[in-house]
């Protein structure tokens, strides 16, 4: 019986290839029929078939591993989209109900804003100085007045905050009363001190949210106050604020100008031209005028009276130029010149003696005018220093020491008092020394100590006798500032001043 080797490659069993094919009705079941190896490669064997069948197996596993992963964790990430839209669709819930109540509440507040709305209208009486003509009628002026404001404010509002309806306005005027009287009567614009309190009560009776507010010394700090209180309160749509050219005014308005969300509640009022420290901040903000309320000009100083001289003669009546008196009967040729109170005053008064018939039609006149001495005496000129540009020149005495200076700072004395005469300080209330016994080089540092607060009129004072000062006593002519900086009292104005001087005026 022949042996045949199943394993051997050259295998083949004869019943093998006779055996029928049942893989199909039509007789293919297969591309080759079962156990005909001869096919199959030789090279491969079955270990080798079964190795390629199991890893074949093991990357149908893998396969299937993977996508479970990869299922898994889409199932994980859609379940936290599905929180996370939870929570989303939460917030947006509790977002709107929030959005709803805000408008709600914002509604009521501007509501609550615009149910008492006002205008709030702050004036320094001392920069804005009303008219003569008003000043004039006393207490029908200060009427006047007043409903000129208003109507002037209410005609702003009309034009510029059309969404106010019928605003309350508030003015608040304050000033120097007794100061600023005193002023306008040595002025002549008003007869005498007395009639600026008739106009003020006739101001303040007229409108009820109209006042006029006696600030002593204190104007420019009150009115930055008010300014202050007034600019952040939600019921107040606007401030007017009418300020003179002061460099506090202007440091006031530089500092609210780095605030944009207040610029368009703030309008400046305009009466005198606005000069170099106001200038350079007013284009932040609206400028109105008050038309017919306010003077244009600034209060004149020349016309003011320039010393005790001037303040003795004021109250006199003119005396004309008189003759010289001879011996005969004769006129002389020539004339006396103008009788002034100095010459009037230089000796004791005489009785003149009967007068001769000659003389009989002029003008009797005291004995010490007819002597020579007296009518020789003449009016000491005043010499007043300027430079190449006009501007005052004040001498400075550099000779002092600081020491001193500052010695006599701590005395506290009234430089009206002993600078320009007891007469002239008319304060009740005066703060300062008027006992010291001053010396005469006391007296010279003292006017050195003057010159240290600035004059009112600045550059363009005139009066020879000015106690007070007109440039920066710490500055160099040729710097712009001093070591002081913007806290200088003379800041804007009082540096960089040229001390040469090319010009001497006689007043």
């Amino acid at each position: 019986m022949a042996r045949y080797d199943p394993f051997s490659p050259t295998f083949d069993h004869p019943l093998l290839n006779s055996s029928p094919d049942y893989g199909s009705r039509n007789g293919s079941f297969r591309n080759r029929p079962v156990g005909d190896i001869g096919v199959v490669p030789s090279q491969m064997s079955f270990r080798e078939r079964t190795k390629r069948l199991r890893s074949l197996e093991d990357d149908k596993n893998q396969l299937i591993e993977d996508l479970l992963f990869q299922l898994e964790a889409t199932q994980n990430q859609l379940d936290r989209l599905q929180i996370d839209h939870s929570s989303q669709a939460q917030y947006n819930r509790e977002g709107q109900i929030r959005e709803s109540a805000l408008r709600e509440q914002l509604v009521q507040v501007k509501t609550i804003m615009d149910r008492s709305p006002y205008i709030m209208v702050l004036l320094d009486g001392e920069g804005l100085v009303f008219t003569k003509d008003l000043l004039s009628k006393g207490e029908n002026g200060g009427k006047e007045a007043a409903i000129s404001i208003s109507a002037a404010v209410r005609d702003f509002v009309a034009q510029h905050l059309h969404h106010l309806d019928s605003p309350r306005i508030v003015t608040r005027i304050y000033a120097n009363s007794k100061s600023l009287s005193e002023t306008l009567a040595k002025l002549k614009i008003i007869e005498r001190p007395t009639s600026f309190d008739d106009f003020v009560r006739g101001l303040n009776s007229s409108e009820l949210s109209c006042d006029f507010v006696d600030a002593g010394s204190r104007t420019k700090e009150k009115v930055s106050e008010q300014f202050n209180t007034h600019l952040y309160n939600c019921h107040c749509h606007q401030i007017i604020l009418g300020c003179s050219n002061d460099n506090q005014y202007a440091t006031l308005l530089e500092q609210t100008a780095r605030d944009a969300t207040v610029l368009n509640h703030i309008t400046l009022v305009e009466s005198v031209p606005f000069e170099k420290d106001i200038l350079a901040v007013k284009d932040h903000f609206k400028i109105t005028k008050l038309e017919n309320v306010f003077r244009t000009t600034k209060l004149s100083p020349s016309s003011a009276p320039k010393g005790p001289l001037h303040a003795v003669t004021a109250t006199l009546p003119a005396l004309s130029r008189v003759e010289s008196n001879g011996t005969t009967g004769t006129t002389s040729s020539s004339s006396t010149p103008a009788i002034t109170w100095a010459t009037m005053t230089a000796q004791p008064f005489v009785p003149s003696a009967p007068a001769s018939k000659a003389s009989t039609t002029r003008t009797s006149t005291p004995t010490s005018m007819k002597s020579p001495e007296a009518v020789v005496s003449k009016p000491v000129a005043k010499n007043l220093d300027r430079n190449r540009l006009g501007q005052r020149v004040d001498k400075v005495d550099s000779s002092i020491p600081n020491h001193e200076i500052q010695r006599i700072k701590k005395l506290k004395l009234c430089n009206i008092y002993y600078l320009q005469g007891p007469s002239y300080c008319t304060s009740s209330n005066c703060s300062h020394s008027h006992t010291y016994p001053l010396s005469k080089g006391e007296r010279n540092v003292l006017r050195e100590v003057a010159r240290m607060t600035p004059c009112y009129y600045k550059l363009d004072c005139s009066d020879p006798e000015c106690i007070y000062g007109h440039r920066c006593p710490q500055n160099k002519p040729d710097d712009a500032g001093c070591w002081y900086g913007e806290d200088c009292r003379f800041y804007g104005w009082g540096h960089g001043i040229d001390t040469r001087v090319v010009k001497t005026t006689k007043v």
